[in-house]
């Protein structure tokens, strides 16, 4: 006991006359809880790792080595459960990460031969003059401090549930107070108007799961890897080619995010059998595709703009939210007719395991 009492002196001392401990933070300022990496050099290494979770409004420390001077990489995004197009705080840095757990990966080649688990990173260039600790902030075009952060990130929350949240603004007003108290009454929490850090806990894994279920899969059903792409009807541009999302033999790949709006969408993989590769048979419209990772209009000539053509299989889902695609062997057969569309599947559930949300 008298030995932790004179450790708890020393650590008050330090800080009383400013020497700051050796860490490195994220601070989110944003009304979105955020999914951060940092990337740092180490021996001459290039080093990746994440993921941490931020509550909007949440600093937390993510390295407690000293900081020495030099450039560090970072990037956050969005969890899926948030409405709209993905956010991200990014630059234009590729790093390697995994994309459903915690990670620590010293190798930068591991990505190489799937272009989905890399991020655009941004740089962090530590000052000379620093105390041996450092702190990133995430901020978007409203600037809220933190606690207006947090307001404003449970205020999205609930609208991302389901629930009438009129604006998004950082104000714990009266409005927000009674969607908090119909949440807590809807979940049998009480009548409070108030939140705390697991209630948003809660509201993020609601968000998620409800995300979970919504949007296009793909799944492989060939003991073969299979690269996949998509195409889709686009306001701008009439419709966009994308790819490529690479699944084992067995592996779900979520595609697209959120409530699908469209009645109908195209397909195409390649099956990888080591020695060469074979195409999906049975389509019935060109769109372009390119070697490496992309995202093509529709109305472009593939080849004078450097991509090439294939030939997509039409997909309708008669207004589903949600619908998995799944690639089977004889999908694959050249001698098969026109494609019909495949009728959801049950694979849907373990489709949406393909979106975890990471701690």
């Amino acid at each position: 006991m008298f030995h932790r009492i004179i450790l708890s002196l020393i650590a008050m001392w330090l800080t009383s006359i400013g020497i700051a401990k050796a860490e490195y933070s994220f601070c989110n300022k944003t009304s979105y809880a955020l999914s951060a990496s940092i990337g740092y050099v180490e021996e001459a290494r290039l080093i990746t790792r994440g993921w941490w979770r931020l509550r909007p409004g949440q600093c937390k420390v993510v390295m407690t080595e000293e900081i020495n001077p030099g450039r560090y990489f970072v990037y956050a995004e969005a969890i899926p459960g948030h409405r709209g197009p993905l956010r991200t705080w990014s630059g234009d840095t590729p790093l390697c990460v995994e994309n459903e757990s915690l990670f620590t990966l010293r190798d930068q080649d591991v990505c190489a031969s799937d272009p989905r688990r890399q991020r655009e990173f941004f740089s962090v260039d530590v000052s000379e003059d620093n105390d041996g600790s450092w702190r990133t902030e995430f901020a978007e075009e409203v600037n809220y401090n933190v606690y207006k952060a947090e307001v404003a990130g449970v205020q999205r929350l609930l609208r991302d549930v389901g629930y009438d949240v009129s604006r998004i603004d950082g104000s714990l007003g009266r409005q927000t107070q009674t969607v908090l108290r119909e949440y807590r009454q809807d979940r049998g929490l009480g009548d409070s108007g108030v939140y705390d850090d697991a209630l948003i806990d809660q509201l993020i894994l609601e968000a998620n799961e409800r995300d979970s279920k919504l949007g296009f899969f793909f799944c492989n059903a060939t003991q073969l890897p299979i690269w996949a792409a998509i195409a889709q009807t686009d306001e701008e541009d009439g419709y966009r080619s994308s790819g490529w999302w690479r699944m084992e033999g067995s592996e779900c790949a979520k595609v697209l995010r959120g409530e699908l709006t469209n009645n109908h969408y195209y397909v195409y993989g390649i099956m990888d059998l080591g020695d060469r590769d074979i195409g999906l048979a049975g389509g019935s419209r060109d769109f372009c595709v390119s070697d490496v990772q992309f995202d093509a209009a529709g109305d472009i000539d593939c080849a004078d703009s450097g991509y090439e053509a294939a030939r997509f299989r039409k997909v309708e889902i008669g207004g589903e939210r949600a619908w998995t695609y799944q690639f089977s062997p004889d999908q694959f057969n050249p001698d098969i007719p026109a494609a019909t569309t495949p009728q959801p599947s049950v694979v849907r559930e373990a489709a949406a395991e393909a979106e975890t949300s990471t701690e």
